[in-house]
């Protein structure tokens, strides 16, 4: 009896020590959705947790002291679900990570300041060999933007082990087009890392993991074409550690933040978690009265999807507030989708505004 205890217990060691692999699996997929605390920087920083840069073989990090007063919830979502589905079209799929950039400068365009706003990346799945970034939609001054990758950017290459190290390059740009006069590129590389494996323990609990280090060292550009010609570049290096499980889908414990002059400086922290009770509990969501409103620009159609469950009054105005188009999007369309016929106006941007009689959806769109 003691001998197959003895058995027992070398056995759950070796599992408890085991190295983990990360493959294509442990990857959200459209549809999935986490809930994660956001700690405080300064409880990041307690001494009573391990040093998050710290890392070996069969480490145990410790983050037991976290002060958590917040919580959001990550959403992975179709990209039909986006106001930028003309740009990624299934199986692309993605999740809002910002409201809007934060110290962009604001760079007058006529009447119209340069603003970017409500931020989404986009992900795909590459078969079972890697996890990519597709794409990153944009508002750019009231205008929804999609910035495309013609060089992708492949976040993990699988299966992921422990001393893996990968480097990759990419390349994405916002439609180039006189009727826009802006353009937002990225260009860079970046570097990936599974340099620690061991055991994570958070507020939620112990688990076996990967710690991986990934770097982004690129250059953002944004280029105005009128009423002047003007380059704005501005380097955006960009380090996540994160603590990679299986199962989880997200890494189960992250610290991300910006790296100027070879010095790290953490911004975000989180970690899965449960529900808990805060007080301005953000679930980082964004209601919608259209699915999708496409293409943009266009030409003669602008294409609306709706819920089958929304009767919705759509109204058009010119630059001037003059009202050009009203028209009632009736449920009684195939597929939810409602075209307008737009050929009649003169080119140009244009203001549109949904409505359901309790919320009202405004956009922009531009006639070619």
């Amino acid at each position: 009896m003691k001998k197959l205890i003895l058995i027992a217990l070398v056995l759950i060691s070796a599992l408890t020590n085991a190295q983990i692999t990360i493959t294509s699996t442990n990857m959200p997929v459209s549809g999935d959705s986490a809930r994660v605390s956001l700690p405080t920087i300064p409880s990041l920083l307690n001494p009573a947790n391990t040093n998050y840069t710290l890392t070996g073989a069969n480490f145990f990090w410790k983050f037991d002291s976290l002060n958590t007063n917040n919580q959001a919830v990550r959403q992975f979502q179709p990209s039909s679900a986006s106001p930028y589905f003309f740009y990624f079209f299934f199986p692309k799929y993605g999740e809002k990570i910002q409201d809007s950039v934060p110290g962009l400068p604001a760079i007058p365009l006529g009447t119209v300041s340069l603003t970017m706003k409500n931020i989404w990346d986009f992900y795909k799945k590459v078969s079972t060999t890697s996890f990519n970034a597709e794409g990153t939609g944009m508002t750019i001054s009231g205008i929804p933007v999609g910035a495309t990758y013609t060089d992708e950017d492949e976040l993990y290459e699988f299966p992921l082990n422990y001393g893996n190290r990968d480097s990759t390059t990419f390349k994405l740009s916002t439609p180039s087009t006189s009727l826009i006069p802006f353009v937002y590129k990225k260009r860079g590389y970046r570097i990936t890392q599974a340099d620690g494996w061991g055991n994570v323990r958070t507020p939620l609990g112990t688990q076996p993991c990967l710690r991986v280090v990934t770097t982004q060292y690129s250059q953002d550009t944004i280029m105005l074409t009128s009423p002047i010609t003007l380059n704005i570049p501005f380097p955006n290096y960009v380090r996540s550690y994160q603590w990679l499980t299986i199962g989880e889908k997200i890494p189960y414990f992250e610290v991300s933040g910006n790296l100027v002059g070879g010095n790290f400086t953490p911004t975000m922290v989180r970690y899965r978690d449960i529900p808990r009770s805060f007080a301005g509990i953000n679930e980082m969501q964004e209601q919608q009265l259209a699915f999708a409103i496409y293409p943009n620009p266009t030409i003669n159609e602008l294409n609306i999807l709706v819920p089958k469950s929304k009767d919705l009054s759509l109204e058009v105005y010119n630059l001037s507030g003059q009202l050009i188009v009203k028209k009632n999007l009736s449920n009684n369309e195939i597929l939810n989708k409602h075209t307008i016929d737009i050929s009649g106006l003169s080119q140009g941007l244009y203001n549109g505004k949904l409505s359901d009689g309790k919320s009202v959806q405004n956009f922009k769109f531009i006639k070619q």
